[in-house]
């Protein structure tokens, strides 16, 4: 079964971590958040349904944003109850999943402890909108209306032939889900290994999933060896350090990731052209900002260095990223500027690339995060009272060969309009200045309030 109204009820009907987290057997199993998100890996299917290969299916990040929105659910309730959930974690615990053991995903993100992730530090990173119910008017949804007290999709299943179900035409759909499960048969398993345990719920509209196992293959152990390989070498680096050095170096950036490039793929709605790219030039206005703690971070010592949520490399040297991903055309770009954390302020500039609008006027959003994945804030070039000024923006533009232009045809040549017209944020602009500058901080604001 998908991810049900009783399942979600059952998860909340219990007051303790430990009684919706796993493993669990029996009864028990019905109340865990781990079996019910089960569910809608199984019932897609596919590649969704084996944990080696779920994360290469878009639908496993919406489905773990919802799971993520339960749990938050259950963590309210937990409030309610007088249970601090920060603190409320099982003691008898599988080996790596104890209270203060790391959670390491290097060189992804940055090492974390269990008890950290459970923190509100961490929770209050994301709000969810309420769970859509007929006294909200289902969340104000187009999709769903309110049907015997229940919120309900527009889209109602009718029935098909042989007992099955399906959306829209019953009989066309059901020639087609025929076809595929010929196709899939013939195919043969996916070749990513077991798939998630059952859920604790069932739909009796569902066919069982006859597709059958298949070993990991090479290119999904190879990543995964990959992944590991790169911890391991990380591991190997910080040995190395004295005690100190350790403590000076504690962040994957510090080993690697400033001297390593970054390579984009240059695909433009399914097709590798450079000549459909052209460059922007983005301005990156750094301030050395204080650390969550609010203390100035170049004050710190190496003891209190060790404890620092988002570590960097220490070495005056960092990174601040740029995106441009295309709103209404298949393509993105990322880019990297080196600042300097010593200075006060930090002012450099990158370009990246976005769709050239010789093949067709576009829509593109720009974003920028520095090492820590802390947001920069965009400011868009515009004019106010006949003066060209910065102004807080959402980041998205409209391409179009309308002058001024925007763009340079080439990486450098975009570098070199901005370098000749380099400046801080509002000094002396002019034509060639950079359409986007982005401000970076640990402000802990929102960065699109505009």
């Amino acid at each position: 079964a998908l991810f049900t109204k009783t399942g979600y009820n059952a998860v909340l009907s219990r007051t303790r971590y430990d009684d919706i987290s796993e493993p669990k057997q029996g009864a028990a199993y019905f109340f865990t958040l781990e079996g019910h998100h089960n569910g809608p890996h199984t019932w897609t299917g596919g590649h969704l349904a084996r944990p080696n290969s779920a994360p290469y299916d878009p639908v496993f990040y919406m489905h773990h944003s919802y799971v993520d929105a339960v749990y938050e659910a259950f963590r309210q309730r937990q409030r309610q109850n007088g249970i601090n959930p920060e603190t409320d974690y099982p003691v008898n615990t599988p080996p790596g999943h104890g209270f203060d053991d790391l959670i390491d995903f290097r060189p992804y993100i940055n090492q974390i402890t269990n008890r950290y992730a459970m923190s509100d530090a961490v929770a209050n990173l994301v709000t969810y909108e309420p769970f859509a119910n007929c006294r909200n008017r289902c969340n104000g949804s187009p999709h769903l209306y309110c049907q015997n007290g229940v919120c309900v999709s527009r889209n109602r299943p009718t029935a098909a032939p042989s007992g099955t179900f399906a959306f829209g035409d019953s009989d066309g759909a059901f020639r087609r889900n025929q076809e595929r499960m010929r196709f899939a048969e013939a195919a043969g398993p996916i070749p990513a290994g077991e798939k998630f345990r059952t859920a604790p719920l069932r739909d009796i509209r569902n066919q069982e999933d006859r597709l059958g196992i298949a070993p990991v293959a090479p290119e999904i152990q190879a990543a995964s060896m990959q992944v590991r390989e790169v911890q391991a070498r990380f591991r190997r680096d910080v040995s190395h350090l004295s005690k100190n050095e350790s403590l000076h170096h504690g962040s994957h950036q510090s080993i690697s990731s400033i001297g390593r490039s970054y390579t984009n793929s240059f695909i433009l709605d399914g097709v590798v052209d450079q000549k459909r790219w052209v460059y922007v030039p983005v301005r990156i206005v750094y301030t050395r900002s204080p650390n969550v703690k609010g203390t100035d971070p170049t004050l710190l010592g190496n003891s209190e260095l060790q404890n620092d949520v988002c570590q960097t490399a220490h070495s005056g040297a960092s990174k601040v990223f740029v995106a441009s991903d295309g709103l209404d055309y298949y393509g993105n770009y990322k880019e990297f500027a080196i600042i300097d954390e010593r200075q006060p302020v930090s002012v450099t500039t990158t370009a990246v690339g976005i769709k050239n609008p010789e093949f067709g006027e576009g829509e593109v959003l720009f974003t920028s995060y520095d090492s820590c994945g802390r947001p920069c804030r965009p400011l868009c070039l515009t004019s106010v009272n006949g003066q060209q000024k910065y102004k807080a923006c959402s980041g998205a533009f409209k391409i179009s060969s309308a002058a001024p232009t925007m763009y340079r045809n080439s990486y450098k040549e975009a570098i070199s309009v901005s370098l000749s017209s380099y400046n801080l944020v509002d000094s002396s602009l002019d034509d060639a200045s950079p359409p986007v500058t982005f401000v970076c901080g640990n402000d802990n604001a929102w960065p699109w309030v505009y």
